[in-house]
């Protein structure tokens, strides 16, 4: 299967951040309603876990820098290098990668605009520690003023984090069969899934709501992509008899040769 054209796929990149964007300029004005849904998502917790987790690494100094890049950096960098690489690599896998991760986005940027959630570090007297911004890495510029115009602060529900993750490591699976790229991506989601956690920025439920988001999201791709590709065979033009027929005999004559 063709890949599809490179500026097609750098317009669909540009149009999913003006759409982040926008919905990031509707939830800022909901600040009340996203504290109350915090609360309530914090509250189906059991023993409010994320509480205890997030103080565990208040008080180690040392691990705050690396946990806090890796929420920074290893998202966005370890998506985008493999979204590149299948479309380099594996055309016939990028089709259903892409619109997965697109369908993971858009349903990312329905909830946040019906349902905007503050993260546990940003819930008023509930006592959590803002690792990252402890940290002075290079997210903490998330707490300039015109930084955050441009960032989702209430975007809680679901991790997009965690979603991205899972994404990565089913588009992994699809494109090798090697155990080591494999368990590779596996390992970045467990690390993903504990570090949006201890670093305040998610609640467990914020998790399961990314895990569900991207395998519905896979699974919904590969129906599509699997119509698309019975279309795409369906459509082409039938080879006249005589064309056909020589290389039918020529597969037969091969075949009884063979044997």
């Amino acid at each position: 299967m063709r890949r599809p054209h490179w500026v097609g796929e750098v317009f669909v990149v540009a149009c999913l951040l003006v759409v982040y964007d926008v919905v990031a300029g509707l939830v800022r004005v909901q600040d009340d309603v996203a504290y109350a849904h915090g609360r309530a998502l914090l509250n189906l917790s059991p023993g409010r876990f994320e509480y205890t987790a997030d103080h565990w690494l208040a008080d180690i100094s040392w691990l705050q820098a690396p946990v806090s890049y890796y929420y920074d950096l290893a998202h966005i960098n370890i998506t985008m290098a493999i979204f590149i690489g299948c479309w380099v690599f594996r055309g016939a896998v990028y089709r259903r990668a892409r619109n997965a991760l697109v369908a993971i986005n858009v349903f990312g940027f329905t909830v946040f605009a019906l349902y905007p959630a503050a993260p546990p570090r940003l819930l008023p007297a509930a006592g959590f520690v803002d690792i990252v911004a402890k940290s002075g890495t290079w997210g903490s510029w998330e707490g300039d003023a015109t930084a955050v115009e441009h960032t989702n602060v209430f975007g809680s529900m679901p991790s997009l984090h965690l979603a991205w993750a899972v994404w990565v490591a089913l588009t992994v699976w699809s494109m090798t069969a090697r155990r080591t790229w494999r368990a590779l991506a596996w390992g970045h989601v467990a690390v993903t899934a504990v570090v949006v956690v201890i670093t305040g920025n998610h609640y467990l439920v914020d998790l399961l709501a990314g895990t569900a988001a991207a395998l519905a999201a896979w699974l919904l791709s590969g129906r599509l992509t699997g119509i698309y590709r019975r279309t795409t065979v369906t459509d082409r033009p039938m080879l006249p008899p005589s064309v056909a027929e020589p290389e039918a005999h020529r597969d037969l004559t091969g075949s009884l040769q063979g044997s």
